[in-house]
């Protein structure tokens, strides 16, 4: 049999396109990253429930996302109902559309160190139709929180390096937007 050069061509094409199939089949079906409790929640991320927990939640989310405002009654459940199962960590994923969305993210660590970060999660996400700095800075009094310990507290290279490590985590977990669950590291 006398192969032409068309035919040759023609092959190879077939080869090509069989050859890139099979690739993407292989590509696109690894399964998902697992991450760890450990690498989900390092030490300092603010959580609730038993650190022994099994089975932990993580959220990455953004104070002036309505989607993350429309899913919290959802979490508040999830949170309420196994309490005592399961441990949820909420990390910070501002995204730069929301003008408000890293000041509140602040807000609510510095909050955090007053012992307030639910409190001023909950106030947060209440408001956050009508967030501006006043706003936030209402939630700090209304809170009755030591308003000279806040203001250095929003100031804080701590705080701000907190936000950008939940940032930076979320891209590397393949976060694209929010609100971003995680169960289980997946």
């Amino acid at each position: 049999m006398n192969i032409t050069g068309e035919t040759k061509i023609f092959l190879g094409i077939i080869l090509v396109t069989i050859v890139v199939i099979i690739g993407g089949i292989f590509f696109f079906s690894k399964p998902a990253s697992i991450y760890t409790k450990e690498e989900m929640i390092p030490d300092g991320i603010t959580s609730v429930g038993p650190k022994d927990a099994k089975v932990f939640l993580v959220e990455f989310s953004d104070f002036q996302c309505p989607a993350c405002g429309a899913f919290k009654p959802y979490v508040d459940e999830v949170r309420e109902s196994y309490k005592d199962k399961l441990l949820f960590a909420y990390r910070h994923f501002p995204l730069e559309k929301h003008q408000f969305a890293y000041k509140a993210a602040l807000a609510v660590e510095a909050a955090g160190e007053q012992g307030k970060f639910w409190q001023m999660y909950d106030y947060l996400f209440l408001n956050q139709e009508i967030l501006s700095d006043e706003k936030i800075a209402e939630g700090a009094k209304s809170l009755e929180l030591d308003l000279k310990k806040y203001e250095t507290s929003l100031k804080s290279e701590i705080l701000k390096n907190k936000i950008t490590k939940d940032l930076a985590d979320g891209i590397r977990f393949g976060v694209q937007g929010t609100p971003t669950f995680f169960l289980n590291g997946q």
